[in-house]
């Protein structure tokens, strides 16, 4: 079967929500706004187009991972599947009457933030089904008491609850 599938790179402009289905898999979703850029010849700079925002949804681990490791503001890539709904909306001022509104989401399969535009530090995730519960914190990373690469010195701060990635 062919899928649509899309990468984009941008911005979370929304926090992380989790939460649990009555299956029992987690699912987080986050909102991505991707501005394109043009170089303009005749001003010597680079011009903003229009911003494109995007409903992203993971599921499971990938779930899990993106409550502890992502926040608003963070630079992103995300590779997934590209899914459309339909649903009617009552039209505003014209009550009883509807129109169909289409919504363009994307289903998260990779993701991960956008170390051309950050830094990061790894951070192995608990193997196995659904591990951890909402609010508890990554395990430590392996190799913990091992002297820390001078290089990712600084990453992650000052985001909260450690590590970035």
């Amino acid at each position: 079967m062919n899928e649509t599938t899309i990468t984009l790179s941008g911005n979370l402009v929304s926090d992380v929500e989790y939460r649990t289905t009555a299956r029992g898999d987690g699912m987080a979703r986050f909102r991505v706004a991707s501005t394109a850029s043009r170089y303009d010849r005749a001003s010597g700079r680079w011009v903003d187009g229009d911003t494109t925002y995007w409903n992203v949804t993971v599921w499971r681990r990938a779930a899990e991972n993106a409550r502890d490791s992502l926040a608003r503001g963070h630079p992103v890539v995300v590779h997934g599947r590209v899914r459309q709904r339909t649903v009617d909306r009552e039209v505003p001022g014209a009550p009883g009457t509807s129109m169909p509104v289409t919504f363009t989401d994307v289903e998260g399969l990779h993701f991960g933030l956008d170390l051309t535009r950050c830094r990061a530090t790894f951070q192995r995730a608990p193997i196995g089904p659904q591990t951890s519960e909402a609010g508890e914190g990554p395990p430590p990373a392996a190799g913990a008491g091992e002297q820390p690469d001078s290089r990712a010195a600084g990453a992650g701060e000052g985001h909260p609850g450690g590590a970035a990635a």
